[in-house]
């Protein structure tokens, strides 16, 4: 409001000064210039009651709702199992014994589930190539330090068992 002030006052002297000049100048007009006058003077009045009420009236906050929609979620971090079965495949290429006993054991929950969704269970018709690495009673590789599956063959196997 404090701002308004001095627009309010020039306003005030601008209409006074009007109001003044055309009594004065036309005084068959008085009564609609004093009218006029007193209708201005009221809308100024209303211009500062409204101006103070909004100034002293409290600022409304944002409502929980809009709060809500401006959060940003953070970002999702790397998946921790992800990372784990990423160390297992390197470490499975690396070396037979980890091919044993760290990627072999998701390779065959992955096979059986998918072959127990058509209605069939592991075996030499089903796997078919792939059975001698997945078969579940496979023996521990005899050089622990060997090589693992190659790449390219883990990516051929992950592939027919995705068509499974």
């Amino acid at each position: 409001m404090r701002r308004h002030w001095l627009d309010v006052a020039i306003l005030f002297v601008l209409s006074s000064g009007a109001c003044a000049y055309v009594a004065l100048q036309v005084p068959g007009e008085r009564a609609v210039a004093l009218h006029v006058y007193f209708l201005f003077l009221g809308a100024l009045l209303m211009l500062v009651v409204v101006s103070a009420v909004g100034a002293a009236a409290p600022r409304a906050r944002r409502s929980d709702l809009v709060a809500a929609l401006g959060e940003r979620p953070e970002p999702a971090g790397p998946v921790p199992q992800l990372a784990k079965i990423e160390r297992e495949v390197t470490l499975s290429i690396g070396n037979a014994y980890d091919l044993h006993t760290r990627l072999l054991p998701h390779l065959r929950e992955i096979a059986t589930a998918r072959l127990e969704r058509r209605g069939q269970r592991p075996g030499p018709d089903t796997l078919g190539r792939w059975w001698e690495l997945l078969r579940p009673d496979r023996p521990e590789p005899a050089e622990r330090f060997a090589p693992g599956i190659s790449e390219s063959e883990l990516r051929e196997l992950v592939a027919d068992l995705e068509a499974i």
